[in-house]
């Protein structure tokens, strides 16, 4: 590192014909450099392995995994709350309760089958989507995948 730093020095004062300022100037960062290369690592070598360093590490390390497992645990309440009420419901009854679903399809049985589906989705899957399966009109089924 320190052949570096003198040619450094050399090609300024070829190239700028600068005076013994600017190789003051690149003296010290030469001085800098050095420091960063040799005894800054064996000081933080040291630091590192002292054990009131470690266990203060460890401690906030455990405390910062713990707070992120509990807060992304938290029950989620539904926005569409399933219940056995919405059985023998007529279309209009549901649409009034849920809104307009995301997409209606008709099975090979003559059932027809409405979709919500989350409006706020970052991977394409069937979470949370609800399945309202209808005949003659009527609720028949409720699903909600999970």
């Amino acid at each position: 590192m320190q052949r570096t730093v003198e040619y450094i020095k050399d090609f300024f004062c070829i190239a700028f014909r600068q005076s013994n300022e600017l190789l003051c100037i690149i003296g010290r960062i030469g001085d800098k450099l050095c420091e960063l290369y040799t005894t800054y690592q064996h000081k933080m070598w040291k630091t590192i392995k002292s054990p009131l360093f470690l266990r203060t590490f460890l401690v906030l390390l455990c405390i910062m995994l713990f707070f992120s497992c509990s807060s992304s645990k938290a029950p989620k309440k539904d926005k569409y709350a399933l219940d056995n009420s919405l059985i023998s419901m007529s279309e209009d009854d549901v649409r009034k309760r849920y809104g307009e679903p995301y997409m209606v399809s008709k099975t090979s049985e003559n059932k027809i089958i409405w979709t919500y589906v989350p409006q706020w989705k970052i991977l394409p899957d069937n979470k949370n989507t609800i399945y309202v399966e209808f005949e003659e009109g009527k609720v028949v089924k409720i699903i909600k995948a999970r």
